[in-house]
């Protein structure tokens, strides 16, 4: 028998910043990976997550992200 995956419930939009425990607010993630998002993202919601990048490791470029995500932008 193989090692049991072991699953965190990630909020998407943390509780913390208004996010809901409702099941789609609701992703279920392997522990460690969970971990590792928030070594990176801390405590941010998706859209502060893609300005982050942005401005961090794309030089501001915004042609990396879809303009689907331009009303995003803070």
């Amino acid at each position: 028998m193989g090692k049991r995956i072991r699953n965190n419930r990630h909020h998407v939009i943390p509780r913390s910043r208004g996010g809901t425990s409702k099941l789609e607010n609701i992703a279920k993630v392997n522990i460690k990976k969970h971990e590792h998002y928030h070594a990176l993202f801390d405590n941010r919601t998706p859209p502060e997550i893609i300005n982050y990048l942005v401005k961090k490791y794309w030089n501001g470029n915004w042609d990396y992200v879809s303009d689907a995500y331009d009303k995003f932008r803070l």
